[in-house]
């Protein structure tokens, strides 16, 4: 596996990574329709707005 997938794979590096695999489950599960997967969607844009919003927090 390269090294970025390993990072990205990483749950100290994507803290997200629950509701990433979620999502992209979601969609393989129901032949790519965005709209069934909206609330899985939801769910990681606001894990990751909470991660960002703390590591920016930690630079100021």
């Amino acid at each position: 596996m390269p090294l970025v997938t390993r990072r990205l794979r990483d749950p100290d590096v994507n803290p997200c990574l629950l509701e990433s695999d979620a999502s992209t489950r979601c969609m393989d599960e129901n032949n790519y329709d965005k709209e069934r997967c909206s609330s899985y969607f939801l769910k990681y844009k606001n894990c990751r707005r909470f991660w960002v919003s703390l590591a920016w927090l930690a630079l100021h």
